[in-house]
């Protein structure tokens, strides 16, 4: 399987507005399936408009739209990892839609879209507000290998507000309201696809030393009760707990805070699985790993639909070995069920790799593997059960046509941003402007 990927960058920082955008399409071949070739297409964009805000307010702390599309027969299950390997590997660390919560369906066509805009205003010197709505659309068309298994399409709409307030130097606490609203097509029993989740959690988060930094989130959610027309689909309101606990340590945190670094044109820049991103390259003797766990509920989109109940954990480490050689580590677990009808899955993914500049070019030797179980209720007497397992080793080479800096760290690395809990990475010497990128992809599985 050849897999060739053609994009393009833009980016633009004027006095008021900064922007960046990227688009690219993933044409991919198979020698002895060509049945199965196809091309899909990934896309992002957002724009800070935190200073044209501050026009009208200087209490405005943040104002940005962002969105990503992506078409695609394969999601990977848990979104997009960072770090300029296309971002095809396991390890992602934020849980932000239902595509990330580790559910996997058949080989499948589909349009994964994903749009928000989030605002910051500060009450005090020490307090600030939060709030953002996203909107996410997940619709499926034609199944391959001849399978019609039931899929949901998938639109949500979810709104945030958050308190915070810095309480010392090195702790800040807070509260998080959410409530999210899904609704499901094509699904059986009248509106029991439908459904609306209320959460509120206590948060804290600490920077312990200059490198290691934690958040903990903990509290409550409330899922209201779903009307059926089906005898024995309705379900009643329930009530569960729902927390995320977030550990992140970069060697090079505090050598970054002492220079001052600003972020690159294209670090704020959404994620896509099958997407060029920067950085990859950290400078030698630099660490960094970051954990998460998390338990909430997403909508179910294969099998059944309705409201399910997830546990995703994600780690992650990269090391500097040399100036131009990193290496690259990252892992999945992810458990979810629902109750009616009765289903449930396991996800595993674990990744490692190296990332080479060789000149120009950024070359990438991955290994991946991914398996996945499920169970559900045929009828009220029999369990079925379905488990599969994917070995993947990928070879991809990456050109950058504006600078190798694309990616590269700096020898400093990137504290993060909310956008990404990840870790942003910095390009340094990245130009503000535009600029394109490719990549060849060879794959074994």
């Amino acid at each position: 399987m050849t897999t060739v990927i053609p994009q393009i960058n833009f980016a633009h920082a004027g006095p008021r507005v900064n922007g960046s955008f990227s688009v690219g399409a993933s044409i991919t071949k198979y020698v002895n399936n060509p049945s199965l070739d196809y091309t899909g297409i990934n896309a992002a964009g957002q724009l800070d408009l935190k200073r044209w805000a501050n026009s009208f307010s200087q209490r405005i702390s943040a104002l940005s739209v962002r969105g990503t599309y992506q078409f695609t027969p394969s999601l990977s299950g848990f979104g997009a990892t960072t770090g300029g390997a296309l971002g095809t590997g396991f390890g992602n660390t934020s849980v932000t839609s239902p595509v990330d919560a580790g559910l996997i369906t058949n080989r499948v066509s589909m349009h994964n879209m994903n749009g928000g805009i989030t605002g910051g205003y500060d009450l005090s010197r020490n307090t600030s507000l939060t709030a953002s709505y996203n909107y996410t659309k997940l619709t499926f068309g034609n199944q391959s290998g001849g399978l019609n298994n039931q899929l949901f399409d998938t639109d949500g709409h979810t709104t945030m507000t958050a308190l915070t307030t810095k309480i010392s130097p090195t702790d800040s606490v807070g509260t998080t309201a959410t409530m999210s609203h899904f609704i499901q097509g094509g699904a059986s029993g009248g509106g029991s696809g439908s459904f609306t989740t209320i959460s509120g959690t206590a948060n804290w988060a600490k920077l312990w030393t200059k490198q290691l930094s934690t958040s903990l989130a903990g509290g409550g959610i409330f899922t209201l009760p779903i009307e059926s027309a089906v005898p024995g689909q309705s379900i009643k309101s329930t009530f569960a707990p729902t927390g995320t606990v977030r550990m992140t340590y970069s060697s090079f945190s505090e050598g970054l805070r002492a220079a001052g670094a600003a972020p690159g044109p294209f670090d704020n820049l959404p994620r896509v699985a099958g997407s060029l991103a920067p950085g990859g390259v950290i400078a030698p003797g630099a660490f960094t790993t970051s954990l998460s766990y998390n338990f909430s509920i997403f909508p179910s989109y294969a099998l059944n639909a309705g409201p399910m109940k997830t546990h995703v954990v994600g780690v992650n480490a990269s090391a500097g070995i040399t100036s131009k050689l990193t290496a690259q580590a990252g892992m999945n677990v992810s458990h979810g069920s629902t109750s009616t009808p009765a289903s449930s899955f396991d996800t595993l993914g674990a990744t490692a790799g190296a990332s080479y500049l060789l000149g120009p070019v950024m070359v990438n030797l991955t290994y991946n593997w991914l398996y996945f179980s499920n169970s559900f209720a045929q009828t009220a007497q029999t369990q079925a059960e379905y488990a599969f397992s994917k070995k993947m080793i990928m070879l991809s080479l990456s050109y950058a046509f504006t600078s190798q800096s694309f990616f590269q760290m700096g020898g400093l690395g990137s504290l993060g941003s909310s956008e990404s809990t990840e870790g942003v990475t910095v390009p340094s010497g990245a130009a503000t402007g535009s600029g394109s990128s490719g990549s060849g992809v060879l794959k074994k599985e």
